[in-house]
């Protein structure tokens, strides 16, 4: 009973290799079951229905190989009745070609299920009687197989040598897969060998490729058990901050990233697994973006309304975190600045305009702008008048130095003289363009002759309102 309770466990693994994708070693698996039966002679109920399933699954994965590989080995068997019926001329040429489709013909039997007896028998007498043609080549071929035979013992030897020092301690599956992927790489360029040599190289390479693929497959299946271990703990992530949920799931998220391969057959579904536990938290950050979208779009069409507030606008701005980044919110930034600069712009020419009629406002006893700095009202209010043409004149040519303004040539030496003064203070003076002008325009207005100005002061006056419209950003 003991020996039947394996058998039916070997029946159970078989299954689970089929599953897996690993046909040949659950096939393998199944024949081994088969000789132990008919050793054992009468065996439970339960054993033999469960064999005749697991045995009708194995001959199912023979007919899809078969099905899949027959045709291409009848195209193989027209190919060389073909080569039959015209030989090459080149003796070496035709035993090439001749050596292709064997080559192609034991690829196959490598891959898949190998040929029946009588597709066999068709194709090694055809073979026979392609070869008659080139009798001297193919003793030449014959020692290239039995050299190849030689390499293959050697990649054969150098796998055991391989498992023999790394068992102990085996490396990465990465590693272990790479290094299989390249001795079958060489395994590939020493074909083809004798008929005699192929079948027992081809046992005793998987032989040698066995511990190693099985190390691969334990290191997958305890990769598979660690990301389902995390998977398991993104599911318990339950905090009342969404971005705390996140931020969790991404230090979660990268410990998975750092685990090795699970298994080609499981890595989709593991990924599948894991984003979609993380699906919920995303969900929420995406419904207080559209909440943040709302508010973007209400500021947007309130722009240039009566009741709009730009203050008001920048504080919601400050209380949007999701969609800082997006285009909708790059805009409104956008639309927000130029309207700020429309605005500072319309004061700026209001207050330019206040500027620009300064003597009119001589000798007021009431301010009537708001605008114009203070200390210039105050000295607009009660101003000296001494009546010093030449400092009225440089006043006006410094502005205009400031502006850019050209002076006219009859002001050229003031200029001059003005210009060598300012490159002397640059560095020494710190006072801001704007005092400058300040004091520019009380000393204008404190060497009037009067409150009506002359003829010259008016013509004066005009050149500096050309300068103060330049200069409307400094005005105090």
């Amino acid at each position: 009973m003991e020996t039947q309770k394996i058998l039916f466990e070997s029946l159970v693994k078989a299954e689970q290799l089929f599953e897996a994708g690993e046909i040949r070693n659950g096939q393998k698996l199944v024949n081994e079951v088969s000789r132990a039966m008919k050793s054992e002679g009468k065996v439970s109920n339960k054993l033999r229905h469960r064999f005749n399933l697991i045995s009708a699954q194995s001959r199912y994965f023979n007919d899809i190989s078969s099905f899949a590989t027959n045709p291409k080995r009848n195209e193989i068997i027209q190919e060389i009745e073909s080569l039959i019926a015209s030989p090459v001329e080149n003796p070496k040429k035709h035993a090439n070609a001749i050596h292709s489709l064997q080559t192609k013909w034991q690829q196959l039997d490598q891959t898949s299920k190998p040929a029946g007896r009588e597709q066999w028998q068709t194709f090694k007498k055809l073979t026979d009687t392609a070869w008659e043609p080139c009798a001297q080549y193919y003793e030449e071929l014959k020692a290239v197989k039995v050299s190849n035979a030689h390499e293959r013992e050697k990649i054969i030897a150098n796998i055991l040598q391989y498992k023999e020092d790394n068992s102990a301690r085996w490396p990465g599956l990465i590693e272990l897969s790479k290094y299989l992927s390249q001795q079958f790489q060489l395994w590939q360029n020493f074909a083809p060998v004798l008929d005699d040599d192929f079948t027992r190289l081809k046992a005793a390479y998987q032989d040698a490729r066995k511990p190693i693929n099985e190390e691969i497959r334990a290191q997958e299946n305890r990769n598979l058990k660690l990301k389902e271990e995390i998977i398991a703990k993104v599911k318990l992530i339950n905090d009342d901050d969404t971005q705390l949920c996140i931020q969790k799931y991404q230090r979660l998220k990268r410990d998975y990233q750092n685990i090795g391969p699970a298994g080609k057959k499981n890595e989709p579904v593991l990924w599948k697994n894991l984003n979609e536990s993380a699906d919920r938290f995303y969900e929420a950050e995406k419904s207080i973006a559209s909440d943040e979208l709302l508010v973007i779009d209400a500021i947007s069409k309130e722009i240039g309304q009566d009741t709009f507030s730009l203050a008001n606008a920048k504080d919601q701005l400050k209380e949007l975190s999701k969609t800082r980044k997006t285009p909708e919110f790059l805009k409104l930034q956008k639309a927000l600045k130029a309207f700020e600069g429309k605005k500072a712009e319309e004061i700026m020419l209001q207050k330019a305009s206040s500027y620009l009629d300064l003597p009119s406002l001589l000798e007021l006893a009431i301010p009537v702008s708001s605008s114009v700095d203070k200390d210039i009202l105050k000295i607009l209010n009660n101003p000296p008048y001494h009546n010093d043409a030449d400092q009225l004149t440089e006043t006006v040519v410094m502005m205009e130095l400031m502006a850019g303004i050209e002076s006219p040539d009859s002001n050229k030496a003031i200029k001059q003289k003005l210009t060598l003064e300012r490159l002397q203070n640059k560095f020494s003076q710190q006072v801001g363009e704007s005092e400058k002008l300040k004091g520019l325009l009380i000393t204008f207005i404190s060497n009037l002759k009067a409150k009506k100005l002359s003829a010259a002061e008016t013509k004066l006056w005009k050149r500096a309102q050309a300068a103060l419209s330049e200069l409307a950003k400094y005005l105090p």
